[in-house]
């Protein structure tokens, strides 16, 4: 059956995040002057401080119920010398009447220095507290009291604000040993009052496991079949929406698990009653609902319905009733650090959150994410401009400037030369749209801002109260007319938008095995790309091979040939964890001996791999040359070396053969056999790696960093290697306008500059044989 609810849902959702946030209109003198003269403003600036308790150690609060922030871990660390970080936590009705306390548990670097160095902390806008940074030993839990005022029910905002100076060294590059990290096991928010998984929201607060990963476990009794999974995949797509967490990995089995987590289970009419009862769920109603879980700190979501009619009408309506208020607040809030763009669009920083500070140290640091459609052609035909709302101070050395990182690479820097201060009133300064990539892109202004009396490096003599910087929330990105143009294989799309699965486009989900670990690599990756898209995927799912002449796109979750024994008729009785013999741990210890040996059996890229390294041997050295060989070999290097200063690559990028035997698992984009469709194909040894190998795809910054034709992970250090598309071929070209077709003709001709040279000189040289055969005929005439 057509899942008809993903367009009404995904419809849905775009309705309930309709709100449309304001337009930033202060002008820079207005809003330079009250900060300068040490006015406070909402958020933060210049606070006056409210002392916090005292410190405490993580036993004395292990009492209370600690309800956690919902960020995943990488978003704990504060770094350099003014950063800040924004956690959420969701409270019910009692939790707020009772109040509470704020737990921050933390540890700086050894080299902040403990006088000056501080945090301020602010809940829903308002300041209730600060303390002093010291911490270097180990962890430190600072506890804040909120009372009820300060909260309110549903999702409540923190904003941490670390400032700290390095203790001996005033260079630049200290400020980058600066930092101090929360602990997100221990810190969050401390409530007397238990508050029991009775409803979606409370969901919201499931805490996360060992390693800090939130865990869903889907039970479903028997074998994990096409059936029961494509019932799965709907429900669980709507949760994973519904908690706005970008650490969740999900398991299959037939049991619920132990621990902080959700189980999600799958209680159809096939199944009989026997199922619900022998996991005392027996008075869940018909629906989707939330139940307690085996313990206090899991919860348990059930799914009862007679078939996948019954189970999309079901999520449709948690959707539209008691999920819509965690979806506006959660996943479709704006003002979390991203600004989505289109062409021809004009955003400001304040719509990403940001907050108008000033800053008095050497570096300030400002990031947020910028997200470009999927369609997006990278290339050298027009500029994104950053139009720049700031004021530098008097006395800045001349080496004073701002630096563009985008996607961790310098893009731009522009020199502050005023030495008697500026003032940017949407100064224009202009980014190469190839240094961003379809989907999420992150963008660092780095405003550098050293003075004289940094060189003498006296910290008891620093002045805070004489800001250096100020950077005003009217900032703004102006996008230009882009070229539309789906163009594969891209990782970072994948990534960033879920292309080319999103937007509603069907395409098969097909897993080669019907084991608890294949499957849940499966839905884990379904699950994340769900998220990257912002709505649920039109998903269907297959147990084999993937069907060729469909025209269907399908995304593949395949193990090599391990346990082909076992037969097609035996897939779904596959061993258990216990069972299997190829672990991880297993591939990471080291061959007592290596061999190397030609046989008619080796596979095409050992013979590969062999044949270069007989030319490369017999291969004669430079002065064996003749002059025709060194000019190819150095034209050819001249136009490697162009084309990864076009593409922002150093010179040691990496290379990896698919799959090699040093790949835990391999991530790749290619053309379906027949060219009609495009297949991303997650490759292992093993159904124990594939599942780990996503399982370490879908983290956080494993996932912001996938670009190319190729990833692996790889199995010794767990590291993500890259290998750039090859080739690409067109997916999609939904705008055949002339300004479409025209951009899209630059952007190319921008990547094959080559092409392009060659043009320009065959257009001179056919002029100038024009010019040649023309002009002796035009000679000077004479009347006779």
């Amino acid at each position: 059956m057509a899942k008809t609810f993903l367009l009404g849902t995904l419809g849905l959702a775009l309705l309930v995040a309709s709100a449309a946030p304001g337009r930033a209109g202060d002008l820079v003198a207005d809003a330079v002057m009250p900060l300068l003269d040490g006015t406070a403003l909402a958020g933060g600036l210049l606070p006056q401080p409210v002392e916090a308790e005292k410190a405490t150690t993580a036993q004395d609060t292990a009492a209370t119920m600690l309800v956690p922030f919902e960020q995943s871990a990488g978003a704990f660390t504060l770094s350099g010398e003014d950063a800040v970080a924004t956690f959420t936590f969701r409270l019910d009705g009692p939790q707020v009447s009772a109040g509470g306390v704020l737990n921050l548990a933390y540890i700086n670097a050894v080299s902040v220095l403990p006088d000056t160095a501080k945090v301020d902390v602010e809940v829903n806008g308002r300041e209730i507290g600060s303390f002093a940074i010291a911490a270097p030993n180990g962890t430190l839990t600072q506890t804040i009291a909120v009372a009820p005022e300060y909260l309110r029910a549903g999702r409540n905002v923190v904003q941490v604000r670390a400032r700290q100076h390095h203790r001996v060294d005033c260079s630049l590059d200290a400020t980058y040993e600066l930092w101090t990290k929360l602990d997100p096991a221990l810190s969050g928010f401390a409530t007397g009052v238990a508050a029991p998984f009775t409803d979606f929201d409370s969901l919201l607060a499931v805490r996360r496991n060992a390693a800090q990963r939130t865990e869903v476990r889907v039970v479903v009794p028997g074998a994990s079949g096409a059936e029961a999974l494509n019932e799965v995949a709907p429900v669980l797509q709507a949760l994973v929406l519904f908690l706005n967490r970008d650490d969740v990995t999900v398991s299959v089995a037939d049991r619920p698990g132990t621990g902080p987590g959700i189980d999600l289970v799958m209680a159809m009419d096939r199944s009989g009653a026997g199922v619900l009862s022998g996991l005392g769920l027996s008075a869940a109603p018909r629906g989707l609902s939330v139940q307690a879980g085996a313990s206090p700190d899991r919860a348990a979501v059930v799914m009862r319905a007679a078939g996948l009619g019954d189970v999309n009408a079901a999520v449709l309506a948690a959707v539209k009733g008691p999920m819509a208020d965690g979806l506006k607040s959660g996943i479709f809030e704006k003002g979390r650090g991203v600004i989505t763009v289109d062409a021809g669009e004009r955003r400001t920083l304040r719509e990403a959150g940001y907050q108008t500070r000033v800053f008095s140290g050497r570096l300030s640091r400002t990031e947020f994410a910028v997200e470009m459609p999927a369609d997006f052609y990278p290339a050298e035909y027009a500029t994104l401009d950053l139009r720049l709302s700031a004021a530098t101070s008097p006395g800045l050395d001349q080496t004073a400037q701002l630096l563009v990182r985008v996607n961790d690479k310098v893009v731009k820097s522009y020199p502050f030369r005023n030495r008697a201060g500026e003032q940017f009133d949407g100064k224009r300064i202009e980014l190469p749209l190839r240094a961003f990539r379809p989907g999420a892109n992150r963008v660092e202004l780095l405003a550098e801002l050293p003075i004289a009396a940094d060189a003498a490096c006296r910290p008891e003599e620093r002045d805070d109260g004489k800001p250096r910087f100020i950077l005003l929330d009217t900032t703004a990105i102006e996008v230009p007319a882009l070229a539309r143009v789906g163009r594969l294989p891209d990782l970072a799309a994948l990534a960033g938008k879920a292309y080319p699965y999103g937007g509603g486009k069907a395409f098969d989900l097909v897993i080669d095995r019907a084991d608890h670990q294949s499957v849940g690599a499966g839905l884990t990756m379904l699950s994340r790309l769900a998220l990257s898209a912002r709505a649920p995927l039109n998903a269907r799912i297959a147990i084999g091979a993937p069907a060729e002449g469909t025209g269907r796109d399908a995304l593949v979750v395949a193990s090599q040939n391990d346990f082909a024994e076992l037969g097609t008729a035996d897939k779904a009785a596959f061993p258990t964890t216990d069972d299997i013999g190829a672990s991880v741990a297993d591939l990471l210890k080291p061959d007592t001996l290596v061999t190397a040996s030609v046989s008619g059996a080796a596979t095409g890229n050992e013979t590969a791999d062999l044949l270069q390294a007989f030319h490369d041997s017999t291969a004669g050295g430079e002065d064996a040359l003749s002059f025709g060989d060194r000019a190819q070999r150095w034209l050819a290097a001249a136009t490697n070396s162009f084309g990864r200063w076009l593409n922002y690559e150093g010179e040691d990028a990496t290379r990896l053969s698919p799959h090699d035997k040093g790949s835990l698992v391999t991530l790749s984009q290619m053309r379906s056999p027949d060219g009609l469709a495009t297949w991303t194909v997650i490759k292992a040894d093993a159904p124990r790696d594939v599942e780990a190998g996503v399982n370490r795809l879908v983290e956080p910054a494993v996932w912001r960093d996938l670009q190319g034709g190729t990833a692996a992970i790889e199995t010794a250090g767990l590291a993500l290697v890259s290998l750039p598309a090859a080739d690409r071929y067109i997916a999609d070209l939904s705008d055949r306008s002339p300004g479409n077709l025209r951009r899209v003709a630059a952007a190319w001709f921008s990547d094959n500059f080559q092409i392009y040279v060659l043009l320009v000189l065959a257009c001179l040289g056919a002029f100038a044989v024009w010019l040649g055969l023309m002009v002796p005929k035009k000679g000077v005439r004479s009347d006779r």
